[in-house]
């Protein structure tokens, strides 16, 4: 009877998601892999495959993870403007956690393009479309809450805090400080008073 695998799956998914968030794909050697697991060569292989196949599961655990505490922060927010700002206020959580690598997997990936392939690319794009929609959703609940006036332009603010957001992530990454990212997002709230 063959054993079973000896380890936890999702676990080494995380860490291999740290890793490459952390440095990068292309800067991320199957060695690093391998120390950050726990795992021999073989193991990774045999679980997740070559590290393109581990780096698209990465991604898309990651995607999961931070759709999750967005959908949190919306369901938690009382208004639309509240809102808004719990996300924007997210991204720089991300950034300046210290139980974070820095920056979001997804934008930092998009930057280094030499690991993309069609899926990947897909994988990335999907998840802009997704905060986008989940922003237009934001932005249409406040103006049937009368918060926003009825003809509140919904398509394109959503695609701007969209923009500031992933702004935000690469500013972050070269140095800003979380003050001065704090003040873009008080100042791009205001993209919200009309």
């Amino acid at each position: 009877m063959a054993r079973g695998k000896q380890f936890d799956e999702r676990e080494a998914l995380q860490a291999v998601m740290r890793l490459f968030w952390a440095k990068g794909y292309g800067a991320t050697s199957m060695q690093d892999l391998e120390r950050a697991t726990g795992l021999t060569r073989s193991s990774l292989y045999n679980a997740f495959g070559n590290k393109s196949q581990l780096f698209k599961q990465a991604l898309g655990l990651y995607v999961q993870l931070v759709q999750e505490k967005f959908q949190r922060i919306v369901e938690q927010a009382a208004t639309a403007k509240a809102a808004v700002r719990g996300l924007l206020e997210a991204v720089i959580d991300l950034h300046f956690s210290k139980d974070s690598p820095g920056g979001c997997l997804v934008v930092l990936s998009v930057m280094e393009s030499s690991q993309h392939d069609d899926e990947t690319l897909a994988m990335a794009e999907s998840m802009f479309q997704a905060e986008q929609r989940m922003l237009e959703e934001i932005l249409v609940s406040g103006k049937r809450s009368g918060e926003l006036v009825a003809d509140f332009p919904v398509e394109g603010t959503a695609a701007a805090l969209a923009a500031a957001a992933s702004g935000m992530v690469v500013l972050a990454k070269a140095g800003m400080s979380a003050a001065r990212l704090s003040e873009m997002v008080r100042a791009t709230l205001r993209l919200l008073d009309r």
